[in-house]
């Protein structure tokens, strides 16, 4: 027989670097995206080990995807909006003028 392992509720306000206050708190909100979804033992919650390995990493490839857009998005030239300045409308009479 296979025994699962499970963390309580401190073990796992110990791993995300939050209090036990903090963590009941997201769970009646049920955020979710704060805190891995608990399951109950009897009248305690629980979370397998797996699950919350499993969490964490699917958590750190967001921030590694979110990090990568964000540097893609400062270095993605954006369109200029507006009125052009004087000195775009000269450079641009001056590119497509007649040359002789």
């Amino acid at each position: 027989m296979v025994q699962k392992r499970f963390y309580n509720i401190q073990e796992i306000a110990t791993i995300l670097g939050k209090s036990v206050a903090a963590i009941h708190g997201h769970l009646n909100r049920k955020q979710f995206d704060a805190v891995p979804p608990p399951m109950r033992l009897g009248r305690r919650l629980a979370w397998l080990v797996e699950s919350v390995d499993a969490w964490i990493d699917a958590k750190a490839a967001q921030a590694a995807q979110e990090a990568e857009d964000c540097i893609l998005a400062i270095h993605t030239p954006t369109k200029k909006r507006g009125r052009p300045t004087k000195a775009e409308v000269r450079a641009r009479e001056r590119s497509s003028a007649p040359t002789h």
